[in-house]
Parts: structure tokens; C-alpha cells; sequence
């Protein structure tokens, strides 16, 4: 099980590599992502629930990943 509000803070601070099987096609998926405030500039405060809001850092958009599908992560680039 994925420490969600872990996960929320190592986002905040950088780009993190995220493996998720998707809900629609049961596919794995490896992205980066963060939420850092030069990406996330409105983004004020996420807390622990069953989605995290992130974004995508190699297709420029904001995505929503659901807790439950998240295999692993693996921070990858410190932003601050």
C-alpha cells in the first residue's frame, strides 16, 4: 500500500516517476509527474484521499491518479 501523503509531499518538491495500471485499459503505466508550484502554481494544498492531482511533465497536462493503482514511485529530480 502507497503511502498517499508521502507520495503528496516528494510530488511538492520534484519530479517523481510514477508506475500506475490504468482503470480503463488495465495497462501499466511509468510517467513523471509532480506538483511542484513552478508547474502547480495554483495548486495549494492536497491531502490524502483516493486520487492524487498531479501533472504530467512529458505531455504538459494536469492528470488525476487513483491511490489504488499506484505500483511504485521513484523520485527522480529535486525542484527545491
Amino acid at each position: 500500500m502507497i503511502d498517499s501523503q508521502k507520495l503528496i509531499d516528494i510530488l511538492k518538491e520534484g519530479i517523481v516517476e510514477i508506475t500506475f495500471r490504468s482503470l480503463k485499459s488495465n495497462k501499466t503505466h511509468k510517467r513523471e509527474y509532480t506538483t511542484h508550484k513552478s508547474f502547480m502554481p495554483s495548486l495549494k494544498n492536497q491531502s490524502a484521499s483516493d486520487k492524487i492531482l498531479c501533472y504530467d511533465v512529458e505531455f504538459e497536462k494536469v492528470e488525476d491518479i487513483d491511490v489504488s493503482t499506484i505500483e511504485k514511485y521513484v523520485p527522480l529530480q529535486r525542484l527545491s
